[in-house]
């Protein structure tokens, strides 16, 4: 695992030494793994726009078959065949980035375990390469718009009214904006036609597009609820994830009409 972390720890510190401030380090070094998996993200984008374009055909497709759910689930196969487009082409490139995800949470808590003096210099230079080992004057410059990106959300507002709301209300209430715009932006909800759905047995197309919907609001509360006891370094860096994520489909889909 140190061999996977490792990557990150540097990174973090390479940055940081560069601009001398950790909050501006989040950001670049989130930034430079956005561009680093750009070509990973591309095929999972390419796959979510040419389904978005097949789906008058899928809906006519239900439309025939739509008490038949083996018959539509064959003739949806076969539409994607013909099309080329293969639904299970994002995967591998999601389950990247979420290992990523994870890799950069690991390397972060290692970071900050250091400045908290709960992890030995020993053991963070074991993680770093010889020109960025560090000595015992070390110190991170943690502020970051007038809050310390160790703190939480849940500790600073449990303070009382103050200027170091500001930090923490954009990056929780953002990130959850945020999560919300993506989810619009990368899954929109197929039209399905009321019909259609009454006509269906078992109510599949009418769960489906409840849970769909339900995920779309749910996962901005839950990146607001986990995010309460997250440090500001860590929602710092989702909320920059998010942000790149936005501007990545934007750009895709001005890109694709063109």
């Amino acid at each position: 695992m140190n061999l996977f972390i490792a990557p990150f720890v540097n990174a973090l510190f390479a940055v940081y030494n560069l601009v001398g401030n950790f909050g501006l380090a989040i950001i670049l070094v989130t930034i430079l793994i956005k561009v680093i998996l750009l070509p990973l993200v591309m095929p999972s984008l390419k796959s979510a726009q040419r389904i978005r374009e097949l789906q008058p055909k899928l809906n006519k497709l239900k439309e025939r078959f739509g008490k038949d759910k083996q018959a539509l689930a064959k003739a949806q196969m076969e539409l994607y065949k013909v099309e080329g487009v293969n639904p299970m082409s994002g995967c591998l490139p999601q389950i990247v980035q979420i290992a990523v995800l994870l890799l950069f949470f690991s390397a972060f808590n290692k970071v900050t375990s250091f400045s908290e003096g709960k992890l030995p210099l020993e053991q963070i230079n074991s993680y770093l390469a010889q020109p960025l080992r560090i000595d015992q004057n070390f110190k991170f410059d943690l502020n970051f718009i007038g809050s310390n990106l160790l703190e939480t959300p849940s500790k600073l507002f449990s303070q009382g009214f103050n200027m170091g709301w500001i930090l923490p209300f954009v990056l929780l209430i953002g990130s959850g904006a945020l999560q919300y715009w993506s989810a619009k932006l990368m899954m929109p909800a197929p039209t399905v036609d009321k019909s259609i759905v009454k006509e269906t047995k078992d109510k599949e197309d009418d769960m489906m597009s409840a849970m769909r919907t339900q995920s779309t609001y749910f996962m901005p509360l839950m990146t607001i609820f986990i995010g309460w006891s997250f440090s500001l370094g860590l929602l710092l860096y989702w909320f920059t994830t998010s942000a790149l994520m936005i501007a990545q489909q934007v750009v895709f889909n001005k890109i694709n009409k063109k």
